[in-house]
């Protein structure tokens, strides 16, 4: 059966081509947009871009990581180009953007959530900035979010709940998008629109529409804390600014929250457990590592998930390693998936024949 295509992207990578070439294909790529203008300092070298571009048909991201830049957006841009003029919703990184659009002057600043309106004139002045944008298309954003048609500007207030879970998700497309199919297109697509249709809306974001955005900025989170004995019930909803019904509605289909944290600290264990470079460290040292404070918790958790104690997961991926085969599954492994893979090793360790002493949790 033949593989999804590959969502379509287009990379733009410093060393590949000399920095003028680089920026000569990064203006050229945008210019339906803006002109976009280096500002060269004499005092050191321009820097070369670095650009990721998704196409994911309903919407466009770009992570971009750029030296000093003008864009302009004038009454003659805006004439040549009528029909280029997405609703640009943007997450600086790094770095800062002065903008003047539609009339509005506002400063684009590490954290906050601006929206830029390509349907009027736009003057901006950026410094070496890194940048996460959502280009949404005029009449996705008509149909779907029509209360975006005339923003621009800070979208959501600082430190908002809205603003947080649209970061996270915008900060997950980074992640997720290299390895997205066309396939996923639509939806990723219908994820992005039902967060942002809930958010905009103020409304409660356990509803279905945007259930897969929403879902995916909290996962993110949890995996990103799951080192931390803290993370909980409370601190996700102090986070978030969310009430506990909500995200245990969120988290129904999948156990609830709490089994659903215990669950990615069992496998990052496993992970870690059957990794060649972790072999000398003490069990129980890595278990702390995401959370666990129980050795017994830890041991007995660990048996009920996977059907093997965590010692005999480390002696299964030692076998596999002396064999010369890698127990370690990355995004580019041919391995199998991890069910599959603890399935063999729980047949392998079987045929062993091995028995552990009574008294060793581990």
């Amino acid at each position: 059966m033949a593989l999804d295509s590959a969502l379509p992207s287009v990379s733009l990578i410093p060393g590949t081509l000399s920095n003028e070439e680089l920026f000569w294909r990064w203006r050229t790529g945008i210019s339906h947009y803006f002109r976009s203008v280096p500002l060269v300092d004499p005092r050191r070298p321009t820097r070369a871009p670095k650009v990721h571009f998704y196409n994911a048909g309903g919407f466009h991201f770009y992570h971009t990581d750029l030296s000093e830049q003008q864009y302009v957006r004038d009454p003659a841009w805006l004439r040549r180009n009528d029909d280029s003029d997405p609703v640009a919703i943007q997450l600086f990184l790094q770095g800062t953007n002065h903008v003047e659009n539609a009339g509005r002057t506002y400063v684009m600043a590490p954290g906050v959530i601006n929206a830029v309106n390509l349907g009027y004139e736009v003057h901006s002045s950026c410094t070496d900035a890194e940048a996460l944008t959502l280009a949404l298309p005029r009449l996705m954003v008509a149909e779907h979010l029509p209360s975006l048609h005339e923003t621009h500007g800070p979208l959501f207030g600082l430190d908002s709940t809205a603003g947080r879970l649209l970061s996270d998700f915008m900060h997950s497309l980074r992640e997720t998008l290299p390895a997205a199919s066309a396939a996923d297109a639509p939806i990723l697509c219908q994820a992005l629109f039902g967060l942002l249709q809930v958010l905009i809306a103020n409304g409660d974001p356990h509803s279905v529409d945007a259930r897969d955005g929403t879902l995916t900025a909290l996962q993110r989170h949890i995996d990103q804390n799951l080192g931390d004995p803290d993370l909980s019930v409370a601190s996700i909803c102090a986070k978030y600014r969310m009430s506990r019904a909500t995200l245990y509605r969120l988290f129904q289909d999948k156990g609830g929250v709490r089994g659903y944290i215990l669950r990615r600290r069992l496998m990052a264990c496993f992970v870690a457990l059957s990794n060649e470079t972790q072999m000398k460290r003490g069990i129980f040292d890595i278990a702390l590592d995401y959370g666990f404070t129980s050795p017994s918790h830890f041991a007995t958790r660990f048996r009920d998930e996977f059907g093997m104690t965590p010692s005999e997961v480390r002696e299964a991926a030692q076998a596999q390693h002396a064999r010369g085969q890698s127990a370690i599954l990355t995004p580019a492994s041919a391995e199998p998936p991890d069910v599959e893979l603890m399935q063999r090793w729980s047949l392998e360790l079987g045929n062993q024949n091995r028995r552990r002493p009574a008294n060793d949790p581990f």
